[in-house]
């Protein structure tokens, strides 16, 4: 039985874009993601077994990154280890499109007229990206009874179709908790 948890999350990317030296070259960071509002885990339950943030409706038509997923740890940035002790949770990773090249409207996603129609959906709709973090959870659940979420968007490829600032778009999240 799975319990969830939603924490509005658009737009509210803070931090200017810094350069980061990488082991192929170099990479952008964009504007870090912070959660607006805790997130109370008290109503988890006691053990479970495995908890899951679902970022729903991200948008993958810019540029290709990786998003370091924090929790509690309001000061990540790039730098930061990727370590139990630093709250990091996992990450995730958006094979961007690289900004739009058709004629006008040609990346406008059209909504489905039908629920029977077959076709495939618009190669640009807004996906959903899973970090399972089981370990972070139960670590900050034992701590305290809120969360903060913090992601940082580590920039790996990009076109100068590709908006470098505001990279990390999504709708919201879910913490999902499974018995």
């Amino acid at each position: 039985m799975a319990t969830k948890r939603k924490a509005t999350a658009r737009k509210s990317a803070k931090g200017a874009i810094k350069a980061v030296k990488g082991g192929g070259g170099a990479y952008r960071v964009a504007k870090t993601y912070k959660s607006p509002r805790a997130v109370s885990v008290k109503e988890l339950p006691f053990q479970f077994s495995r908890a899951d943030l679902e970022f729903i409706g991200v948008d993958h038509s810019g540029a290709s990154y990786e998003a370091r997923v924090f929790i509690n740890n309001p000061n990540a940035d790039q730098e930061t280890p990727k370590t139990e002790a630093s709250g990091y949770a996992g990450s995730f990773s958006v094979f961007g499109h690289g900004g739009c090249f058709g004629d006008v409207g040609h990346c406008d996603i059209n909504q489905r007229r039908d629920e029977f129609d077959l076709r495939p959906s618009h190669p640009l709709e807004a996906i959903k990206k899973v970090v399972i973090a089981t370990d972070a959870i139960k670590k900050a659940a034992a701590q305290s009874a809120d969360i903060t979420i913090t992601v940082i968007p580590v920039v790996m490829s990009w076109t100068d179709k590709s908006d470098l600032e505001d990279v990390l778009k999504f709708d919201h999240i879910n913490l999902v908790s499974y018995d």
